[in-house]
């Protein structure tokens, strides 16, 4: 695989679906991608959920980076970006 090439596993929808899963209002606007954990009101309880569920589904474990300052959209390339390297 070349370097410039970007596996994509975790998607838009995919990271929108989760985050609902552990408790993100389905009313947060289409910004909520790029806002922090801690402005989307996700405490560590559901951060630690939403690590392990990726932890399941995509064999990641991002459970420490998952930090109140990261966005969705961070935790979505940081996803990525490990599961590429992986492979």
């Amino acid at each position: 695989m070349s370097a410039d090439t970007t596996v994509v596993v975790l998607g838009d929808e995919d990271i929108r679906t989760l985050l609902l899963a552990v408790g993100l209002d389905p009313a947060a606007g289409p910004d909520a991608d790029s806002r922090s954990f801690d402005e989307l009101d996700l405490d560590s309880l559901a951060r630690m959920e939403l690590a392990a569920r990726i932890q399941d589904r995509y064999g990641v474990d991002v459970e420490e980076d998952i930090t109140g300052d990261l966005s969705p959209s961070g935790l979505r390339l940081l996803v990525n970006a490990r599961v590429g390297a992986a492979a």
